[in-house]
């Protein structure tokens, strides 16, 4: 299974309820091709820093999931298209930069091993 990761901005001018909705519609779609929702961070609702579509606000959410089937992103993709309520979104594999494994302590982690080469050049 691949890691991904997924940022979506909903219409903030739409209700709370329909946010929600919209939000849950996502889940649902990742789960019903087999997927697994790993994590979601709701930010909430936040100005955007220009204006899109003449809205200047925003819902931000972000999905991390993995997935065996690797056309999950162009069919959330293609749903989000024809969505009015999509502001905009971005769809990505997730390859992390670091060891650090979601929702583990920071006291857990390694430590982070510096170039010596790095040193001196600075």
């Amino acid at each position: 299974m691949r890691n991904y990761e997924t940022m979506v901005i909903v219409d903030a001018m739409i209700s709370d309820d329909a946010i929600a909705a919209e939000i849950k519609a996502i889940e649902d779609k990742i789960l019903a091709t087999g997927g697994e929702i790993i994590r979601r961070d709701d930010w909430g609702k936040r100005k955007l820093a220009y204006p899109i579509k003449r809205r200047t606000h925003g819902f931000y959410s972000v999905f991390f999931y993995k997935s065996p089937d690797a056309s999950i992103v162009s069919d959330i993709d293609a749903g989000f298209r024809i969505n009015d309520n999509m502001v905009r979104w971005l769809s990505l594999a997730d390859h992390p930069m670091t060891d650090r494994v979601y929702g583990q302590e920071e006291d857990s982690l390694p430590p982070i091993e510096m170039d010596d080469e790095r040193d001196e050049r600075d």
